[in-house]
């Protein structure tokens, strides 16, 4: 028989995973759902013990399915993780947690972020973790625990999901390095701790998780957590990496090739560098990939949020084509802000050429415009960095849109291709697990869908009326 391997998701709002034989086939597929919670407003928590139950459950739930398929447990060989990035874990040198975990969302820490920028500026930032500062960022929870709970730090070790998980697991406290390098304590182009940082913090490299390269075997399980998870101890646990990096990965995002459009709640371009990214404008995230000489560039923007916002309030029949009788309405759709590729947070949604003549459908076609408009302008923000990509492969929910990938082709005036596998960062740690014998894996049938000379021209006219459009509504927002 040939050998299993188990890619896990430890997500946000659940954990996920996939058993996937050596040819690539997916066995199983299992999910625990945990919550979120938010004790004050700006605040938002999660006890870290539902990683652990939530991990052991669907890793429980595969083996089940595998031996129902007529598999034995003793096939599956390794495990890999896939984690939500830069969720901060407060855990004592047994791998308890001392507090409940400060996640990736939580913004409690805005003064201290404004107060850190004025003392040192963005360009420090930038220039030695790959990204600007946000309120969101790791570093500031632990500026916020010194300040108002400096028992929690010494109490415990500064680390977060993955390495939480790996010393439960093996009992080595060891972060992936594109984890590690989505915190704002490490230097992707060095790709190790920036040394900078933590002297601003006053951490000690020594106290912080080891840095494995993605597929590189961390330990074996421990006897007591292999019984947990119903595996056997000889499972190896291989780094993987935090979730878009992993997505990517499933995905086979590579350099000057394929860049990977996921389309959730928000929308994120992932694109691969074979060189470190330094944007001048310090607006494109730069993380190590799971390659250890390629880099990733990482650009979130409105996405499936302000779609269903558009679908609930229009409450008409959904657009079904790009061509209208009417004149094509600009829609910005920042309704949260504008984030990538250029962070103007002041910006607002915004609707442009409205006449008696549009109908709900004209205004649904024009927000599904905007949020591929908005891909287009972090892909030629990528673009400028590390070259365009041959194709781009859709992932997630617009997928299942027949139409919405051709609009994307015609916009992007680029192949684009849909990939059937619903859970790509769980399908990406399963390569890392498999390491080598994960080449030519597929993960499922792809359909190519290609620009239409025709269409791209249009689209190209709109695209510049849309930037026309945005850089007047910013005029706008900014005054």
């Amino acid at each position: 028989m040939s050998s299993i391997f188990l890619g896990a998701d430890i997500g946000t709002t659940s954990a996920k995973c996939l058993a996937v034989d050596s040819d690539g086939a997916i066995l199983a597929l299992a999910q625990h759902p945990y919550g979120l919670t938010h004790p004050r407003q700006g605040w938002a928590e999660q006890n870290p013990e539902d990683y652990w139950r939530g991990l052991a459950a669907v890793v429980r739930a595969c083996v089940q399915q595998i031996g129902e398929a007529g598999r034995s447990s003793g096939d599956i060989t390794s495990l890999a993780l896939s984690t939500q990035g830069d969720t901060l874990v407060i855990y004592d040198s047994g791998g308890r947690a001392v507090r409940p975990a400060i996640s990736w969302m939580d913004c409690r820490a805005t003064d201290l972020f404004e107060k850190s920028v004025c003392e040192v500026g963005q360009q420090f930032w930038y220039a030695e973790t790959g990204h600007k500062l946000t309120p969101y960022r790791s570093v500031c929870s632990i500026w916020w625990l010194a300040e108002n709970e400096p028992e929690t730090l010494k109490a415990g070790r500064i680390g977060w999901v993955p390495d939480y998980v790996s010393l439960r697991l093996t009992g080595r406290c060891a972060v992936d390095t594109p984890s590690a390098s989505w915190t704002p304590l490490f230097s992707p182009a060095r790709r190790r701790w920036s040394g900078a940082v933590l002297e601003q913090l006053g951490v000690r490299e020594d106290g912080l998780p080891d840095v494995l390269e993605s597929g590189e075997t961390i330990a074996a399980l421990l006897p007591a957590a292999a019984e947990e998870l119903g595996l056997s101890k000889d499972v190896r646990l291989v780094s993987g990496a935090f979730d878009q990096a992993a997505a990517a990965h499933g995905a086979s995002a590579a350099p000057g090739g394929r860049s990977v459009l996921s389309c959730g709640t928000a929308w994120v371009l992932y694109g691969v560098s074979g060189s470190p990214v330094v944007d001048p404008g310090l607006g494109v995230s730069g993380c190590c990939h799971v390659r250890a000489g390629e880099w990733g560039m990482v650009l979130p923007f409105s996405g499936g949020t302000v779609y269903d916002w558009a679908r609930r309030t229009l409450a008409g029949e959904a657009a079904k084509s790009a061509e209208s009788p009417n004149e094509p309405l600009i829609f910005i759709p920042h309704l949260y802000g504008g984030l990538s590729p250029d962070w103007h947070q002041e910006s607002r949604g915004t609707i442009v050429g409205l006449t008696l003549s549009h109908a709900p459908e004209d205004i649904e076609l024009a927000v599904m415009r905007g949020l591929v408009f908005e891909a287009r302008r972090n892909m030629d923000a990528c673009a400028a960095l590390a070259g365009r990509p041959e194709r781009i492969r859709m992932v997630g929910g617009a997928t299942h849109s027949a139409f919405w990938p051709q609009l994307a082709a015609d916009i992007l005036a680029l192949p684009v291709e849909v990939w059937d596998c619903a859970e790509s960062a769980c399908y990406g740690a399963a390569k890392l697990a498999a390491g080598a014998l994960s080449d030519g894996w597929t993960g499922g049938a792809v359909r190519v869908i290609e620009p239409r000379p025709g269409r791209v021209e249009a689209e190209s006219a709109t695209y510049a009326n849309y930037l026309r459009a945005y850089a007047n509504a910013l005029d706008f927002y900014s005054a």
